[in-house]
């Protein structure tokens, strides 16, 4: 089918793009190809979007435990209280674990900027931190946990504290 032909440089064009369709022998792309061209775009769509919290991991730096005196402390008596401390990125981690009749406790206290009135999970314990990043358990039975500080942007997680 040929269009009628006019002086129309629209109409010679559109007359050539159909007798080329007409008399096109050209083969399809071999079946690899096409899938491969097809999986491209499948893995990019399938990458997960970026979190907007951050999340860091806390190193332990120091473990000064109860009953067992660092090198160089100056202490007449022994205290039976556990101080740790750990580094999360440009924060620091001050914890202090003592146990009593009713359990366990835990103070601690962020360290740098951006961690006030943070909430801090321990397991299924929850607490919100002061204006100067200070939180506080009580009552906390021995066993595994993993403490989780939380601000709208930034995570801090201490797993595997051992209650005992």
């Amino acid at each position: 089918m040929i269009l009628a032909m006019s002086n129309n440089s629209n109409d010679e064009l559109i007359n050539k793009i159909i007798h080329l369709m007409q008399t096109d022998e050209s083969l399809d792309a071999p079946a690899d190809s096409v899938k491969w061209a097809k999986n491209i775009f499948r893995t990019r769509a399938a990458e997960p979007k970026k979190s907007l919290v951050q999340k860091i991991i806390a190193v332990l730096q120091m473990d000064l435990s109860g009953a067992q005196p660092a090198f160089g402390e100056r202490s007449a008596t022994l205290s039976q209280t556990r101080q740790m401390l750990f580094q999360a990125g440009d924060n620091a981690i001050d914890l202090r674990i003592s146990e009593d009749e009713n359990g366990f406790r835990m103070q601690g206290q962020i360290l740098g900027e951006g961690f006030s009135n943070c909430i801090a999970k321990l397991g299924d314990f929850q607490a919100k931190a002061s204006e100067l990043s200070e939180f506080k358990f009580t009552e906390i039975p021995g066993g595994k946990y993993d403490l989780t500080l939380q601000t709208a942007d930034r995570e801090i997680e201490i797993a595997g504290l051992e209650l005992n």
